[in-house]
């Protein structure tokens, strides 16, 4: 009981900090409407809405279908299965357990951290490019806002034994680590191949520094394998990438060494609008702790290093995806700014010359972030007003006996700096499978949007 009031005093402070944060992010998701693949998923064929019963068949005939990510298509129904409520509620849960998974990682064995936890969560609002997609679309967020926890909470037990010297073992340990490791080798496909890499990696630097390597790390690595491998043999996976690849090559006379170099190419040409920045800024934190160190842990700096080469790693990984959609950057900066939070936590802050100016810059930022927010909320409020009228007209068309909703005026979005994340209208005016599945939510056959 001591220990736990001592443990509930010293973090207080990060309690109360990530009560605030799961308020604001509520208030976003309270705002956002289903959406897109939301209104897929939360339907089946019979035309039905989605219960918990429903879930695993869904992802059996998914499995064969379409695509192999099982996992983390599983919690997008459960959410939506929840209803908007509770989905709100566990959504924003996952996005405050994140982003205390991340610190708790990069701040370990040290005090109380709090400007760590607010920088942790700055550099995810200003860097992360499609927020809106990986945080408060459900299925958007349930790919990768939930894929990504699932991992860095299973590469956290790594990342403790590594910086600890934890040689605890046992039966349960090494099936529970198995059983985990499957589950988050299941959940997205570059994430899965980083996540492979780091884990190996990190076994390497263990038995090059001839420390005990407990078996549960080896359990949970095949785990990771595993499920890995359900996800990429998916036969769903293959129809997925058949369909999307057509539309990339429609000619099909470029030969597939040329696609694949393209790919390359361009995934280098993207990395520097999305990834120059971050990097940019790990690197400016690694000058200051090679200068400014609070000890001579090499393995805080192993740990760190790790970190930003299995982001390059998930990068290249998607060399062999069709398609690198802003979303998938989520993943791979959360990367980095793990890397550089280990940096960040481990410097020397009796240092008032390094103090003092990175605490002014976090000050300032935070307000910056206050007023962005604010503007934000504005957009998503305005979204959910247009939102609820179409629900309402489409609702009175449906009455009258109209198959096919056609609803005039689109929701654009502020063209404030400040407005971040930016969220957008739907493209109901032109993409016939989202007027197909906004009308099978609804129960009529389609859903049109057009301007005035």
């Amino acid at each position: 009981m001591l220990k736990a009031r001592r443990f509930l005093s010293e973090q207080k402070y990060i309690i109360l900090i990530s009560i605030l944060l799961f308020a604001g992010i509520y208030g976003l998701n309270y705002y956002f409407p289903i959406t897109l693949d939301d209104w897929i998923y939360s339907m089946n064929a019979d035309g039905s809405r989605v219960s918990f019963a429903d879930i695993i068949p869904y992802q059996h005939a998914h499995y064969f279908n379409w695509g192999g990510r099982s996992v983390v298509h599983a919690i997008a129904q459960f959410m939506l299965a929840s209803g908007i409520f509770w989905g709100d509620i566990i959504n924003s849960i996952g996005y405050v357990a994140l982003a205390l998974t991340i610190y708790c990682i990069a701040n370990k064995n040290n005090k109380v951290n709090i400007s760590l936890f607010v920088g942790i969560n700055l550099m995810i609002w200003f860097l992360v490019p499609s927020l809106v997609e990986n945080v408060f679309w459900i299925t958007g967020s349930a790919n990768y806002l939930w894929g990504t926890l699932l991992i860095f909470l299973f590469i956290s037990f790594y990342c403790s034994a590594f910086l600890n010297n934890n040689l605890e073992d046992s039966r349960i340990k090494r099936t529970a680590m198995f059983l985990f490791g499957i589950i988050a080798g299941w959940t997205n496909e570059n994430m899965a191949v980083a996540m492979i890499f780091f884990i190996v990696c990190l076994i390497l630097l263990i038995r090059k520094e001839k420390r005990v390597l407990c078996k549960w790390m080896l359990f949970g690595l095949l785990g990771g394998l595993v499920g890995c491998a359900f996800m990429l043999l998916s036969p769903g996976n293959y129809v997925r990438n058949i369909v999307e690849l057509n539309v990339l090559n429609s000619s099909g006379e470029e030969p597939a060494y040329m696609f694949y170099f393209y790919r390359f190419t361009n995934i280098l040409k993207i990395a520097t609008r999305y990834f120059l920045i971050p990097v940019i800024i790990y690197l400016i934190f690694m000058f200051l702790y090679l200068k400014f160190k609070k000890d001579n842990d090499k393995r805080i700096l192993l740990l760190s290093l790790l970190f930003a080469a299995t982001a390059g790693v998930a990068i290249l990984a998607m060399v062999a995806a069709p398609i690198f959609p802003e979303r998938v950057w989520f993943a791979i900066l959360i990367l980095m700014f793990t890397a550089t939070g280990l940096l960040y936590a481990n410097l020397d802050f009796s240092v008032i010359l390094l103090k003092v100016p990175l605490y002014i810059i976090t000050g300032m930022v935070t307000l910056v972030f206050f007023y962005s927010y604010w503007q934000s909320l504005n957009d998503f409020r305005q979204i959910h007003d247009i939102w609820a009228e179409r629900e309402r007209i489409i609702l009175a068309e449906k009455q009258k006996g109209v198959k096919d909703v056609v609803i005039y005026g689109r929701f654009k979005a502020s063209d404030s700096w400040f407005v971040k994340p930016k969220t957008g209208d739907i493209p109901l005016d032109s993409v016939l499978w989202l007027q197909n599945a906004c009308g099978r939510y609804y129960g009529v056959n389609t859903v049109k949007i057009f301007d005035k």
